[in-house]
């Protein structure tokens, strides 16, 4: 087997491609021990696996890959790898790691980028659209409220990350305070897109009213970040119904959850800022809003005040000319006053001198005509009288005549009857029912009867 192997590839160096299982570092004799493995496309499970081994030389391009692609050397990293393959009798088949090609895995994270954008573009049209190199989402498109104070973050509470945004948000210069409902989340590794997706549909089942969501991360390698470039937490942060704002810790590069969130920052201590700083801005506006008010204020208080002193100064003159010509009136009317009623004096007083000559002199006229007239009067009445009574006696003799002639007894004796019931004369038929006992009085004779029927005539 050992000869074979030898013919087959000799001191032969060829490219293979894998991906990294199983790796352990000791870093005393600077040596990586780790597994090749294949798998298929969209499987876990791997079709083919060799034992790797890199010593020094293959040490020193690990160190130079780590460098290059800011990202460590691990588990789950697939690479471009140069190995020799050996067998020995001892340890068997493995292939000795001489150089790692760094530009192939940055190539392949960018194209693994490439694909995912792609796919969000063409199966969310609804949520996400690309304009130029920007990628427009409905979690961009939401606005900040005036004040970010409730905030709902994710992250892990025992990270560096977590540490500096919490001391920025309580220790600014503003005294600013927040509540922050801690979603505790891993960040990295296998199972970090679910638990992160997981935390974000439990903000939203809580029907809290938070102001934006922080998605927060320390730094780290590159690889530590793949979570961030995954499709299906990338599409749920688009579509996001509360603004979203990460703080990832990356310096070098914009994962997509940071293209599709509502803002994106470098670090956790940048998230923090981002919030006071909005919060300031709306604190300035208030301020300036007030300065402005303050200002108008005063300016509409001096305008006043002038407009007042100007009334004043009007009125004080149109009073004192008012009061002058109604001095001037006042006195005229007062002269005028006077003197009518000089006249009007004397004027009564010469009428009343000649009344009183008048009425001196008239007494004895005035006696002898009402003498004259109450002889005529006296003479009137007795003549007027002597008729009156001759005309009443007549009148009188009269009625006398009528008054015998209707009287009941003359009435009765012609045959007429008074009806009564219950002791009351009835002239009313309608007050008469049948059954009715009646009292029925004539000239001579008085008759109790009984009204069997009772029926309407016409008078005639």
């Amino acid at each position: 087997m050992e000869e074979a192997i030898r013919q087959s590839f000799g001191a032969q160096l060829i490219w293979i491609i894998a991906e990294i299982s199983g790796h352990k570092f000791y870093p005393a004799q600077d040596r990586h021990y780790f597994d090749f493995i294949e798998k298929t496309e969209g499987s876990t499970d791997p079709v083919a696996k060799a034992r790797g081994v890199a010593w020094q030389q293959g040490s020193d391009s690990i160190k130079d890959f780590e460098k290059k692609t800011n990202q460590q050397f691990g588990n789950g990293i697939q690479i471009l790898a140069r190995v020799k393959v050996e067998f020995h009798r001892a340890h068997g088949f493995s292939l000795v790691l001489y150089e790692v090609d760094a530009s192939y895995t940055l190539g392949n994270l960018e194209r693994q980028r490439y694909e995912t954008l792609e796919r969000l573009v063409n199966e969310n049209p609804d949520a996400i659209t690309k304009k130029g190199d920007q990628y427009l989402t409905r979690n961009k498109s939401l606005s900040f409220g005036p004040v970010i104070q409730n905030i709902a973050l994710i992250g892990s509470p025992n990270s560096e990350g977590y540490t500096d945004f919490m001391h920025t948000l309580s220790h600014n210069d503003f005294k600013y305070t927040f509540a922050v409902d801690i979603y505790q989340s891993s960040v990295q590794g296998a199972g970090a897109e679910q638990e992160i997706i997981s935390k974000l549909v439990f903000i939203y089942n809580s029907e809290k009213s938070y102001d934006c969501v922080v998605i927060i991360r320390g730094g780290g390698a590159r690889t530590d970040f793949l979570v961030f470039d995954t499709y299906r937490l990338s599409r749920a942060v688009a579509r996001f119904p509360i603004p979203v704002i990460t703080g990832l810790g990356h310096h070098k590069d914009v994962s997509i959850v940071d293209m599709m969130a509502h803002s994106h920052t470098k670090t956790p201590t940048k998230a923090a800022e981002l919030i006071i700083s909005h919060n300031r801005n709306f604190e300035d506006q208030i301020l300036n809003h007030q300065k402005n008010l303050v200002i108008r204020t005063q300016q509409r208080l001096s305008a006043a005040r002038q407009d007042l002193n100007r009334s004043q100064r009007v009125i004080s003159n149109n009073s004192r000319d008012l009061l002058s010509k109604f001095s001037e009136n006042l006195n005229t009317l007062k002269q005028r006053i006077v003197n009518d009623s000089r006249n009007n004096l004397h004027q009564s007083h010469r009428e009343l001198a000649i009344f009183l000559r008048q009425v001196s002199a008239r007494p004895g006229i005035l006696m002898a005509h009402r003498e004259a007239d109450l002889k005529h009067v006296s003479a009137a009445i007795k003549t007027n009288s002597e008729k009156y009574i001759q005309k009443n006696e007549t009148a009188l003799a009269h009625f006398s005549t009528l008054l015998r002639m209707m009287s009941p007894d003359n009435v009765l004796k012609k045959g007429f009857a008074i009806i009564s019931l219950h002791g009351r004369i009835v002239s009313n038929g309608q007050d008469i029912k049948p059954g009715d006992e009646l009292t029925v009085k004539m000239a001579k004779e008085e008759i109790s009867t009984i009204v069997k029927s009772k029926k309407q005539t016409d008078g005639k």
